[in-house]
């Protein structure tokens, strides 16, 4: 994210460019080889750990197959997380070094300890809270395995091990750790490393969260016991302890949330890949063999060459149909479909990015989207406001810069009070002046009531100087703008407001939001004038989608019901009640209001407009009540959220914005009509817009 310190690990960052240094090749090439043969190289402990623990050579080729098609490890390359490749690479690698017999372990051993431990350190944060989990879990069983006298075994030996490889790792990549260590203090003290931050748990726990079935998992356990006991004849030693630990642990963590921790917990998923594929290769290995010893005793066999070919067609029967039916496998249809859904560089993309080195100065501030933002940062080299879904953050100051990074490629004006959410592009897009939202428990936006300049008409009438009667309607987005939009707010209030005028009237339209209050006030105050103008129609539509409308018989109010999102929107009338009230359900739907007031120079027509969530009421009655209810006490104060209020314009400011990337069509044309911005490169779905001083 644009501005924040260099916290980032740099273990991926090195091996990158030593790769680069003694070979000269290009960085995107050097990026994918170097993930490519860490992804590659845990093939060959698959093979040693199974073949360790299961004691065969059989079950080793078995995981190193099993490891070879993971879908998780494929799908990893796939969205690039090359860090998460290379640190649960080193894990693997790390606790080959447990399986083999430490209990006395030598000069060799410590060295790479060492190595392998500076180097996860400095690799990937996230992969260190699980990676030590393990350990610390598995140090603990091997205590209490020695105090029910289970084995015989030097745990003393392989804790000094285990402490000294630690610390001499963490000594050797001291100069990083010191310098990002007051960051780290500073993230944890906000929650960001223990405890989740408060701006983004629900997101997490909606989008995020593992299902708790995946506690099932843990009856695996079970077998496994079963497996060590034949394999190693006994039922527990240090090697079964460890594989125990090491997929017990990242199971667990996926319902971390039941203990306050709040995080991406699905990223669990991947640390359970290893673990599991190696309890596949035993349990796959048993079953062949019990399946061989059962059709070698099955006595109606009669002849041998069927009975000697028999177990290596069942084998491969067995193992076929797991290929099939495992979540662990990856097929070539499969994998395309999921390069091709988290591809984010195409051609134009590419060109974009070689556009943006070449005629952009080094310290310009960029803003795209999520995926394509960390491209420009990594790979074009200019600091970039990534609009990061929420959900997938971690530090408190990343919060705010992705939000205001997603807001910029969606509207000029937002402001929300956690109850209704209005966002207002202004007069250079149409489709929103203003909107009325209401967000889901996933994140999500649902706009339920929708205003449109161009929809809204003042009808006049005069009599000329021949004494004729002439009538005229005038469109509100044809109007002259003389007093542009402007937000005012502090955390109780917040006010939007834009004035318009043309020969026969002023017009100031305003919203409203007060903290806690469930609906915002819009209102539009229209001055006429000249006294021998008769302004005797306005007609204001309210854009809606499909769904249920209610309209109060006295005309005072009325509301909206969309089944497909179960949400609801309430329209009350205050001072001025309009004429008509129709529902529009040809071309856009919307709901058409008709107010009358001959003769009148002066005329405020106020509304209150809110949203509300539907999902455990039914239609038409509870919701009906709920209409009744809220008409009864709009102005309630619900809640003691402030007022969040938010200005493109301050935000170009703050962040010193230079250039916005957009591949979105409604942002292309906003910022397209916007005189803020210049249009300086398109090519295909990209373009780049200069901020303009």
């Amino acid at each position: 994210m644009g501005g924040e310190p260099l916290a980032t690990p740099p273990g991926f960052h090195f091996f990158v460019s030593s790769l680069i240094l003694f070979s000269g090749m290009p960085l995107l090439l050097a990026e994918l080889i170097t993930a490519i043969f860490f992804s590659s190289i845990i093939v060959f402990p698959a093979y040693v750990i199974a073949n360790r623990i299961w004691k065969s050579s059989s079950a080793g080729l078995l995981a190193a197959f099993f490891a070879t098609i993971s879908a998780l490890s494929f799908e990893m390359l796939s969205w690039g997380g090359y860090t998460n490749v290379v640190s649960l690479a080193l894990i693997v690698i790390i606790f080959s070094l447990f399986f083999r017999d430490l209990e006395q372990p030598n000069r060799l051993h410590l060295l790479m300890g060492i190595v392998l431990f500076g180097a996860i350190t400095i690799t990937h944060t996230f992969s260190l809270f699980v990676f030590f989990p393990v350990l610390v879990l598995y140090l603990i069983l091997l205590i209490v395995g020695k105090a029910l006298n289970l084995e015989e075994m030097k745990i003393l030996e392989m804790l000094r091990f285990f402490v000294v490889s630690v610390a001499l790792g963490v000594l050797v990549v001291a100069p990083w750790v010191l310098r990002v260590f007051s960051f780290y203090v500073g993230v944890s003290t906000d929650g960001g490393l223990f405890g989740g931050l408060e701006a983004n748990r629900d997101l997490i726990l909606a989008n995020r969260s593992v299902e708790p079935v995946l506690l099932t998992l843990i009856v695996v356990i079970l077998p496994t016991v079963l497996m060590l006991n034949e394999s190693r004849k006994r039922w527990i030693d240090s090697v079964g302890l460890l594989l125990i630990a090491w997929y017990l642990v990242p199971i667990v963590m996926t319902q971390a949330y039941v203990f306050g921790i709040y995080t991406d917990y699905s990223r669990f998923m991947y640390f359970i890949d290893f673990p599991g594929v190696i309890i596949i290769a035993g349990g796959l290995f048993y079953l062949f063999h019990y399946a061989s010893l059962g059709i070698d005793r099955f006595a109606a066999i009669k002849w041998k060459k069927i009975k000697k070919i028999l177990p290596t067609l069942a084998s491969l029967s067995i193992l076929f149909i797991f290929i099939f039916v495992s979540l662990w496998s990856i097929f070539p249809t499969d994998a395309m479909y999921r390069v091709d859904w988290y591809t984010t560089i195409q051609q134009p993309e590419a060109t974009a990015i070689d556009w943006i080195g070449n005629n952009t100065p080094e310290d310009s501030v960029l803003v795209a989207d999520h995926l394509y933002g960390w491209w420009l940062s990594g790979i074009g080299k200019r600091t970039t406001l990534s609009a990061a879904g929420l959900e997938y953050l971690i530090y408190s100051h990343e919060i705010e810069i992705a939000k205001s990074a997603q807001l910029l490629l969606d509207t000029n004006y937002f402001i929300d009070n956690g109850l209704i959410q209005v966002r207002d592009d202004g007069p250079h897009l149409l489709r929103r002046s203003p909107e009325f939202s209401i967000e889901t428990l996933d994140g999500t936006v649902f706009s339920i009531f929708n205003f449109q300049d161009n929809g809204t008409e003042l009808a006049y009438e005069w009599t000329n100087e021949n004494g004729t009667k002439v009538s005229k309607t005038v469109l509100l987005s044809d109007m002259e703008m003389v007093e542009a939009n402007m937000l005012v707010a502090d955390e109780n209030l917040a006010n939007l407001t834009v004035k318009y005028e043309d020969e026969f009237s002023i017009v100031q339209k305003t919203v409203a939001i007060q903290k806690g209050v469930r609906f915002a006030e819009v209102s539009y105050d229209i001055k006429v004038k000249s006294y021998g103008t008769n302004l005797f129609n306005i007609w204001l539509p309210i854009y809606t989608g499909e769904g249920n409308t209610t309209i109060d018989s006295s005309l005072s109010r009325f509301g909206f019901y969309a089944p497909s999102k179960k949400m609801c929107g309430e329209v009350i009338f205050q001072e001025v009640i309009p004429a008509e009230i129709t529902r529009i359900e040809k071309d856009a739907y919307r709901i058409l209001m008709l107010f009358r007031q001959p003769w009148e120079h002066t005329i405020n027509i106020k509304m209150l407009v809110g949203v509300f969530d539907a999902q455990n009421l039914t239609y038409p009655d509870q919701v009906n009540d709920k209409y009744d209810e809220l008409a009864a006490s709009p102005l309630e104060t619900v809640n003691s959220e402030p007022v969040f209020a938010w200005d493109y314009m301050c935000m170009l400011k703050e962040y010193n914005v230079s250039f916005v990337v957009c591949r979105d069509q409604y942002a292309y044309v906003r910022l397209l009509e916007d005189q803020k911005f210049q249009k300086v490169f398109i090519g295909g779905d990209v373009s780049v817009f200069q901020v303009l001083e």
